[in-house]
């Protein structure tokens, strides 16, 4: 079967701040959107002048299974703390192939977690895994291929 092109989107892995943290089921919010003004020119009335304004990036929401890995939601925890002191990270989804190289990085700025979703808990689930969202707030997001 020819080769032809197409990447596979199971296999991905996030750090933060270098270190790897977590492998997560599914990462949504790899997006970014400018905002399109149109100014209108008097006596030019078959075509507007379009310009670019200010781009914005949705939070990242990842969704893992449970496990004894609680480093992201310690770091949301310290958002919830009185004194409120927010530790911005930088980090990186890293898509990868069957070999476990990098394929893909999509890095993202002066990141914090905003809000943190626990596990849905029925007994008629039968045998799903348990699992938490974490949602992460940035800056903006670069990628990188190799």
């Amino acid at each position: 079967m020819a080769d032809d092109g197409k990447i596979s989107s199971y296999l991905f892995t996030v750090e933060i701040d270098g270190i790897e943290t977590a492998r997560f089921q599914k990462c949504d919010g790899l997006e970014a959107e400018t905002y399109v003004y149109e100014i209108e020119e008097g006596g030019l009335n078959t075509t507007t002048h379009k310009f670019y304004g200010r781009t914005r990036y949705p939070n990242l929401i990842l969704e893992k299974g449970i496990s004894d890995n609680d480093e992201l939601f310690n770091w949301y925890k310290e958002t919830l703390l009185e004194d409120r002191k927010i530790e911005r990270k930088n980090g990186s989804i890293i898509l990868k192939d069957t070999e476990n190289n990098e394929i893909k990085r999509w890095n993202f700025f002066r990141a914090f977690p905003c809000r943190w979703i626990g596990p849905r808990l029925e007994t008629n689930l039968g045998s799903e895994y348990a699992v938490e969202r974490i949602e992460i707030t940035h800056e903006g997001i670069s990628v990188d291929s190799n």
